[in-house]
């Protein structure tokens, strides 16, 4: 691992994740070690792809763009460079990969619109990703690394369309079935950490929990708050913003809140009565469980 990647991996100068990898095995490195069949990822594409421990559980996320020169980079909104580097600096022993973190007066920001690319593709600037459509209403964009006014707006627009986040629904206690994540799970692609345990819960139908979006009155409390039904847990909530008009019509409402959860599926039926610390909440959406791929 280049050390000069430590160096400039410095926290608080930029906003999310940034790491070029060069080198013959950067592709097979990151193929062998996470969830994504990556091996084939050509230049002026990107795939998303998650880190998990041996239990199937969330660790780490990243978009993965490949340029025109054949480097190879990790790119993140929502997370620094640092802790991902140094879990790729676990698993290098011999392959042939130096990483570098090129700019760190630039960051990676969500964007939520089309920016004119077709998904899952990427246009360069000054040899590296300029801009990256993740899918065809979200994309990210590489600027200079002022630092952004928190924006409430984003938030609950993220929110509403269930993009999981690092630390809220991209974190430890959850598998990627239960936070939306299936399609950047390949099943089938060879041996990496997880997987077994990833396999088991579709054979064996082991997803006990489902991304949901919930409402509730009041001011947004802070998440992660845990949710009950009756005085059984049932779950999380993982991320809050405000809300002021209903999702689905626009119309104003009263002051309340919107939020991501990860609830039992008992919990996400019709009926079902939840409750959080401030009060009852209900169901405003429950998201789809998408399959992985290689079934």
């Amino acid at each position: 691992m280049d050390t000069h990647a430590r160096r400039t991996a410095r926290p608080g100068q930029a906003t999310g994740t940034l790491l070029r990898l060069e080198g013959k095995d950067a592709l097979p490195l990151l193929h062998r070690i996470s969830t994504q069949a990556l091996e084939d990822l050509a230049p002026g594409t990107v795939r998303a792809t998650l880190f998990c421990d041996r239990r199937g559980r969330l660790l780490h996320r990243a978009i993965v763009a490949a340029t025109s020169d054949r480097a190879v980079w990790l790119l993140r909104p929502d997370a620094p460079t640092l802790p991902l580097l140094e879990f790729l600096e676990l698993f290098i022993f011999r392959d042939d990969v130096r990483a570098t973190v090129p700019r760190e007066d630039w960051s990676v920001h969500l964007v939520p619109r089309s920016v004119g690319l077709p998904p899952g593709t990427l246009r360069e600037r000054e040899g590296r990703p300029h801009e990256v459509q993740i899918r065809p209403d979200w994309a990210l964009a590489l600027a200079p690394a002022a630092a952004p006014a928190p924006d409430a707006g984003l938030e609950r627009a993220r929110i509403l369309a269930g993009l999981p986040r690092h630390g809220h629904e991209i974190a430890e206690p959850f598998t990627p079935f239960e936070v939306g994540l299936g399609p950047e799970v390949h099943l089938h692609k060879g041996c990496y950490t997880g997987q077994e345990a990833l396999l088991r819960m579709m054979t064996y139908q082991g997803v006990r929990r489902r991304l949901v979006r919930v409402q509730g009155p009041g001011a947004p409390p802070g998440a992660p708050f845990e949710i009950h039904a009756g005085a059984k847990s049932v779950g999380w909530v993982t991320s809050t913003a405000s809300e002021t008009a209903d999702a689905a019509t626009s119309a104003p409402r009263a002051p309340g809140w919107t939020g991501l959860a990860v609830i039992t599926h008992a919990a996400s039926e019709p009926g079902a009565a939840l409750t959080v610390e401030q009060g009852a909440i209900e169901i405003a959406h429950r998201f789809e469980i998408l399959p992985p791929l290689g079934l």
